[in-house]
């Protein structure tokens, strides 16, 4: 998970389109409060407005191709997340369905990120907890801003502040544990993931390797090159770009004392 950071101006589908049905949905809920809250009526969200193309493609750009969560690269195999769900929320796993969703945040261009399906579809679903329910907000009358989610929003903040890797594994480092609860509830150490990282990090290490042997031997033209080669490989690696780049960046700090 990396830091996050978007275009300003959200494309113009969200903001000419996703106004004016955030707008209708609202009147909705002032009128009908009871019957969106007991599950008597359901807002309809279109995915031709939040996940439209042009939405995907500026957050492809925006986070290099990468899922918010796990930084697999998916380019347009992953999913528009809502990050605060728009239909409906739990707490905790396993408990039932609280209604209605953050329906007036479906098309807010902060609210929404691209995800791959594991990490959106099997592990984030509608779970959103917060630090204290009580404060949460339950309709647009509500302010959001008293909330404090528990999972790391990267859009919003730096996750290198929550979250640490070790070898490959990834591990909260936050008093309040929310890195911790952020990686158990989203499945950031599930076996897929640990082993995609793994390989990478061992990559790496090696390409580390050549080039200290590189610099013993400055006279090894072939050498050289082949240095060159895997220093830009590593540049690239540690770069936003570069797929699982926070756990690159913390073997290459702690000397790779975690790879074998």
């Amino acid at each position: 998970m990396i830091r996050i950071k978007k275009n300003k101006q959200a494309p113009s589908k969200l903001w000419m389109e996703g106004r004016q049905k955030r707008t209708a949905h609202c009147i909705s809920y002032t009128r009908s409060s009871q019957g969106y809250q007991n599950g008597e009526k359901s807002f309809v969200f279109s995915s031709k407005v939040y996940a439209h193309k042009d939405v995907k493609e500026a957050l492809i750009q925006s986070q290099y191709g990468k899922c918010c969560f796990c930084e697999q690269i998916i380019y347009g195999d992953g999913d528009v997340e809502h990050f605060r769900p728009k239909q409906a929320y739990r707490q905790d796993k396993g408990q039932p369905l609280q209604r209605p969703g953050y329906y007036w945040l479906a098309y807010e261009w902060d609210n929404l990120y691209l995800a791959c399906t594991a990490c959106n579809q099997r592990h984030k679903e509608n779970l959103f907890p917060l630090i204290n329910p009580e404060d949460r907000a339950t309709s647009h009358h509500d302010n959001i801003k008293i909330e404090k989610p528990i999972f790391i929003n990267p859009g919003k903040e730096n996750p290198e502040k929550f979250i640490k890797f070790n070898g490959e594994i990834a591990a909260g480092i936050d008093k309040e544990e929310r890195g911790k609860n952020t990686i158990i509830a989203l499945g950031l150490n599930r076996r897929s993931l640990k082993e995609k990282r793994l390989d990478e990090l061992q990559e790496i290490k090696i390409l580390k390797q050549v080039l200290e042997l590189a610099k013993k031997d400055l006279e090894n033209l072939e050498l050289q090159a082949l240095a060159q080669e895997a220093e830009s490989r590593i540049e690239k690696s540690i770069s936003s770009k570069g797929e699982f780049s926070a756990a690159v960046k913390c073997s290459i700090n702690n000397n790779f004392q975690f790879i074998l």
